[in-house]
């Protein structure tokens, strides 16, 4: 550890008086950056894509919202052809099932060129999106309306105009699986990194799918040893393979850490890092070749590094796995690292979001670290800028947290012998979930829910001694409100 200051860390927040998130940032033609993420301070919907458009230094240049009257969350941003922007996400406004796929392509100051949804009957999700050299995209999340499991890594082939090509559901029979991260391999292959629980040994695996421009999977493989093992994200090296960042708790059940893996150009591993350096929650977000072979990632870390309850970490790592350095930003509240970008100017930035005192104008607001160059010390001395957006949208100040309803589905339905409870929430949001009988009777109280991330949460539950009959399931916030009902039925 250095005793001096090495550096300066530029600490930028954006955004207004509720939620205001960043899940994935972008270098610009220009040199700047581009961001989305999710927010409930501005638009037109209980939640909208937000989209921030900064300077090579991340200062403000211009910000807008996508949505819906429903709720609109934005995960993936990719830079087009055009010197314009392609958007991904999923809604509830609009499209063919409960929540769909949302893409919306802009100009270069972020006018809707173009919009369109993706999906089935039941609920579908964009998580991650390249475009293509022939202008079109293609992208992966997670479908309940196609394939052979319980959910599906979703995959969809567009042209430059959003009109789908292909679309194909990957997964295994009676499982669960989802693509989180997607990259172009040789402009004709894609590669995916998701979780599964159909294949591999642990109860989750890290699931690798490598598809043809046609949609035929060329191969696919698993990663992990026991308990749950999840890939985050997945990004091309220099030497043609691939530098995959996600969490294990094989080490410590329950409490994972951040996992590395370096795969070749065919997914096979060629090394894996497990940085087990505290008792608490490291959970790893993206990782990122830097110029000089070696690598950067960012986590969400509540293992007492930081300030707060939960910081962002930021690594430093050699080109053979190993830590140079890993220091910890944020207040004395909470903070989430998401993604990471390399600039023109050799800057490199990390977002995430922030709640901590000082930091904020709301509840939530975008967090930003920038440093001067790619090599990440231990020591800072901190710049701290905060923008108060007002961002050219309606404004929807007035929503109560308590109005957001979150999503909720129980599969399958009826209830042979166990199901899974599965809640679409909100960004920073925690359930709890009760079950009632047909008289009335609490028979499940305050049963947790566990976060799988993009504001997922799943519980399961087990048919055990319970009658047959009809059942209530409540779903909690962390005030005590109850926010969500659904009812199953077990035979």
């Amino acid at each position: 550890m250095l005793s001096q200051f090495n550096d300066t860390a530029y600490i930028y927040t954006y955004g207004g008086i509720q939620n205001d998130v960043c899940n994935q940032i972008k270098p610009t033609y220009d040199g700047g950056y581009i961001m989305i993420g999710t927010t409930n301070s501005f638009g037109c919907g209980n939640t909208s894509f937000y989209v921030i458009k900064t300077d090579s230094l991340c200062n403000h240049q211009w910000s807008r919202t996508y949505s819906g009257a429903m709720n609109q969350e934005g995960f993936s941003v990719a830079t087009t052809f055009d010197k314009g922007y392609a958007f991904l996400g999923f809604t509830d406004s609009y499209g063919a099932g409960g929540y769909d796929v949302l893409l919306v392509k802009t100009d270069s100051l972020g006018k809707v060129q173009w919009q369109k949804t993706y999906g089935g009957s039941d609920w579908d999700f964009g998580y991650s999106l390249q475009q293509l050299p022939d202008s079109g995209f293609i992208m992966c999340g997670l479908t309940y309306s196609f394939g052979p499991g319980n959910g599906n890594v979703y995959v969809i082939r567009i042209d430059k105009n959003g009109d789908t090509l292909w679309t194909r559901a990957i997964g295994g029979e009676g499982g669960y699986s989802i693509g989180n991260s997607i990259c172009v391999h040789e402009d004709s292959l894609y590669a995916i990194i998701g979780a599964t629980t159909s294949f591999g040994i642990g109860d989750t695996n890290i699931y690798f799918i490598l598809m043809d421009s046609k949609g035929m999977v060329k191969k696919y493989t698993t990663y992990g040893s026991t308990n749950d093992n999840v890939g985050n994200s997945i990004r091309g090296t220099v030497d043609r393979g691939f530098i995959v960042f996600g969490s294990t708790d094989s080490v410590e059940p329950g409490k994972p850490d951040e996992m590395l893996l370096k795969l070749d150009s065919m997914g096979d591993m060629q090394w894996m890092q497990i940085y087990h350096l505290s008792t608490g929650r490291n959970i790893g977000k993206d990782a990122i070749q830097a110029p000089d072979s070696s690598y950067l990632a960012v986590s969400a870390s509540n293992a007492g590094y930081g300030l707060g309850p939960e910081s962002m970490r930021i690594w430093h790592i050699n080109i053979g796995g190993v830590p140079l350095s890993g220091p910890s930003f944020g207040g004395t509240g909470y903070q989430l690292g998401t993604s990471i970008a390399l600039a023109k100017n050799g800057n490199a930035v990390f977002v995430g979001a922030t709640n901590s005192l000082g930091y904020t104008q709301g509840v939530y607001d975008v967090y930003v670290v920038r440093l001067k160059n790619d090599s990440v010390v231990n020591n800072y001395t901190l710049s701290i800028h905060l923008y108060k957006d007002t961002c050219l949208c309606i404004p929807t100040n007035t929503i109560d947290q308590a109005t957001i309803h979150p999503g909720i589905k129980i599969f399958p339905n009826p209830v042979k012998s166990s199901s899974t409870i599965l809640v679409q929430g909100i960004a920073g949001a925690s359930y709890l979930f009760n079950i009632y009988n047909v008289f009335g009777q609490c028979i499940v109280q305050n049963a947790s829910l566990q976060p799988i991330g993009h504001e997922q949460s799943i519980a399961h539950i087990e048919k055990g001694g319970l009658a047959s009959g009809i059942y209530i399931c409540k779903i909690i916030n962390q005030s005590g409100i109850t926010v969500a009902t659904s009812k199953f039925i077990i035979e």
